[in-house]
């Protein structure tokens, strides 16, 4: 179901994500019209209402009845999505479904039921499919700098004592439904596999609640390719937040994702090497003889594409194109998150 521009938007939960975050990126595309902001902090709600001469609400439901939205965002905590975007799906609307869309593979599964016979369409907010520095990765992949991918390193390493409803279990809270989403959707998106292993541990180092304020996860891929995931608040000195690895060449982007470093050659341009069975020299080189034209470069992350997840949605939205995320993709993030949690026994 296309929507005419603009595009009534209702925000479900007025706090970090909702007013911090989406607000402004709603602003910034332009298409969008902020009508209902809904919140259990009737402050909130009303101050987002009275910025923007919509209406206020504290009840969720109140909101997804009302006939001026046409898309709900739900921003509140995890463990409410689920709920939040059934209501909403069920009434009819279009839905910005807020990282984890959902905390079980269950409840993915029933979202996505429901979406299938909604006039309304789930869109998962796995917004960072749309980083410059993820952008100008595919890029270089598209390009083949690398050659045949065998291993991705998704790294994000600080150090926390967070203290907030996100560090509490009884809220889905914890960095494997907050940082987890967007660096699993990433690392799928390389492996281009089924995957037919997966490691994880999870631990608490710092935060204050029970939740876990660390997390690695290490993926196999049925063809080979290798993901090992690592997200942290308990860690003073972190790693580059990406580091990819092909046949004949690699890739670095700094942790503030700004730089990133290539190294590649062309592999087809140099003669093969056929392995020499006889004795090796006592001294030098055991390769071949050889030399490998390297290409160094150090640029700054710019991609060609400079569109954010909103434009996206726009796009979708107002002409019922087919939106970038699919639901199956989003079902396997949480697959992952299911088994990681799974696995590790925290």
């Amino acid at each position: 179901m296309a929507v005419a521009a603009p595009i009534r938007v209702g925000i479900v939960g007025v706090g970090r994500a909702g007013w911090g975050m989406h607000r402004g990126e709603l602003d910034a595309q332009g298409g969008f019209q902020i009508v209902a902001a809904c919140d259990r902090i009737a402050e909130r709600a009303e101050r987002l209402a009275a910025e923007r001469g919509a209406r206020a609400y504290t009840d969720y439901r109140d909101l997804v009845a009302d006939p001026a939205v046409d898309l709900v965002v739900t921003a509140t905590r995890s463990d409410t999505h689920a709920a939040i975007n059934i209501a909403a799906l069920e009434a009819g609307k279009h839905v910005i479904a807020e990282k984890p869309f959902a905390t079980s593979v269950a409840q993915a599964d029933q979202q996505i039921a429901v979406a299938a016979r909604s006039a309304g369409r789930l869109l998962v907010r796995q917004n960072r499919r749309w980083d410059p520095a993820w952008l100008h990765i595919k890029e270089i992949l598209s390009a083949g700098l690398l050659g045949e991918i065998q291993q991705v390193r998704l790294y994000r390493h600080n150090y926390s004592r967070r203290a907030d409803w996100q560090t509490l279990k009884a809220f889905s809270g914890g960095l494997l439904n907050n940082w987890g989403p967007h660096i699993i959707d990433h690392a799928l998106l390389i492996l281009q596999s089924p995957i037919v292993s997966l490691w994880s541990d999870l631990r608490n180092v710092a935060a204050a609640g029970d939740a876990e304020d660390s997390f690695k996860i290490c993926l196999r891929g049925a063809n080979g390719r290798l993901a090992d995931l690592e997200v942290t608040g308990g860690m003073a000195l972190g790693a580059p937040c990406w580091q990819l690895y092909g046949s004949q060449g690699a890739l670095e982007v700094d942790a503030q994702e700004r730089t990133l470093r290539l190294r590649y050659h062309d592999r087809s341009a140099l003669p093969p090497v056929v392995a020499d069975p006889s004795d090796p020299p006592m001294e030098g080189n055991f390769g071949s003889a050889i030399s490998i034209p390297w290409v160094d470069q150090t640029i700054a992350v710019a991609p060609q594409d400079q569109r954010r997840f909103y434009d996206v949605v726009y796009e979708a939205l107002t002409t019922d194109s087919e939106f970038p995320v699919r639901l199956e993709e989003a079902r396997q993030v949480v697959w992952v998150t299911e088994m990681a949690r799974r696995g590790s026994g925290f």
